[in-house]
């Protein structure tokens, strides 16, 4: 239609005779603005923001390695970590430290702590043999099933079973898809930084213990094994350095060390928190008390504050010494922009119980420990003794640990769903 509209309008005028034009109304003369140049906006700088999760002590005793027997033989830990996991997910990274050794079958698994020998006229003192352990490396494919992407595996029982216990536990972590540091196969692989990187945030992670349990003289001449928090204190600076060096924005260190069964640092662990952070340390993360121990911000001599968790605790054990059935799920939330890189802390009390399940099992199982009493819950909901085992390590921890340095992590829906 809107063709035909011309052609009708010219046989109009053409059938009526000339047309006079009307003269057009004169318009004042404007000319065209000026264009003014629209500044192109610089690109907004990128802002990065990543999470990582930690937890403490990963045990493995006797019953429970014992209840995670199947019928065919094998071992399946996955439902210790099951009421956990939807926390684990919540991180990009995961990680945790893994007490003991996968030294294989035929260096046993581990067995309760042996008695001391009895007194001798040579020997009228006779030092408690320690416990050993070596866990099923089926546990380390079920870490990373639940969400684990980091062990750290430099503490007192990691020469349990000897240096090839040692070296045959790096493989065995590793070959599950698990990053791991602390303990090494070869030199240049401690010289390698330890990285894992997270939207746009590159971590770096470095790990050494204060003891070894006696076990020194069985690494030989390959002393560089196991790191060494107190022996080799330029080596382990060096190793927070080249972290930075090869890219990452955040360091943290795990330093194994403090008193067994002590709910508050000693004035060594301050003094090696404060020299960690300033050899670079982001963040210090420690394990070893067995008891959750307080967190606190320090600062550095070049004005950084650094994050300080003196004591991760268990996470799952048979121990039943006080406290000692008490953890921590710590989440840090770092972001990184053009002004640098900050960081906030949250964390939640755990608890490890031992239920007997309706189909007649018995497990060990790491069960967060919510505000609300009414989200407290294993694999199954916990009976009346095991909710006031979950209440005593609300308490306890959160009387640890305060809201100060660290808020308590909120539950939500995300954490409700099942694994």
């Amino acid at each position: 239609m809107k063709r035909l509209l011309p052609i009708l309008l010219a046989l109009i005028m053409a059938g009526c005779g000339p047309v006079e034009a009307v003269p057009a109304a004169e318009e004042e003369y404007a000319p065209p603005p000026t264009a003014t140049p629209v500044p192109i906006p610089e690109p907004t700088p990128g802002i990065y923001r990543a999470s990582i999760g930690v937890i403490g002590d990963i045990l493995m005793m006797t019953s429970q390695i014992s209840n995670a027997k199947q019928d065919d033989g094998g071992y399946d830990f996955t439902d210790s970590f099951r009421a956990m996991q939807p926390l684990f997910e919540s991180v990009d990274i995961m990680a945790g430290n893994f007490e003991g050794t996968f030294a294989g079958e035929e260096a046993g698994y581990t067995q309760p702590r042996p008695e001391a020998p009895a007194p001798t006229v040579d020997d009228p003192n006779p030092k408690q043999p320690y416990q050993e352990f070596n866990a099923p490396d089926e546990l380390a494919d079920n870490l990373k099933e639940v969400g684990f992407d980091l062990l750290t595996t430099s503490n007192n029982h990691a020469a349990d079973k000897g240096l090839e216990g040692l070296f045959r536990t790096v493989d065995v972590i590793k070959a599950a898809g698990i990053t791991q540091t602390g303990t090494f196969k070869a030199e240049e692989d401690r010289e390698a930084p330890c990285l894992l990187e997270a939207n746009g945030i590159t971590f770096g992670f470095v790990a050494a213990t204060f003891s070894l349990n006696r076990h020194d003289g069985e690494l030989g001449d390959c002393t560089w094994a196991a790191a060494r928090l107190y022996d080799e204190p330029e080596r382990l600076e060096r190793e927070i350095a080249r972290c930075r060096e090869a890219g990452a924005d955040v360091v943290i260190a795990f330093p194994h060390w403090g008193q067994q069964y002590a709910s508050r640092q000693n004035s060594k662990q301050e003094k090696t928190a404060l020299w960690l952070a300033n050899a670079g340390a982001d963040a210090v993360i420690g394990s070893h008390p067995h008891c959750p121990q307080p967190f606190d911000w320090i600062q550095t001599e070049d004005g950084r504050k650094v994050f300080v968790a003196y004591s991760m605790s268990n996470f799952i054990s048979n121990m039943s010494v006080e406290n000692t059935e008490y953890g921590l799920f710590l989440r840090l939330d770092v972001e990184k922009s053009t002004d640098g890189i900050t960081m906030e802390a949250s964390y939640l009390p755990t608890a490890c119980i031992r239920q007997k399940l309706t189909d007649g099992r018995k497990i060990h199982q790491a069960v967060p420990c919510w505000e609300d009493a009414e989200k407290r819950t294993g694999l199954e909901p916990l009976g009346e003794g095991d909710g006031r085992k979950a209440e005593k390590a609300y308490q306890h921890t959160t009387d640890i640990c305060g809201r100060d340095a660290a808020k308590l992590i909120d539950w939500n829906e995300e954490y409700d769903k099942q694994a």
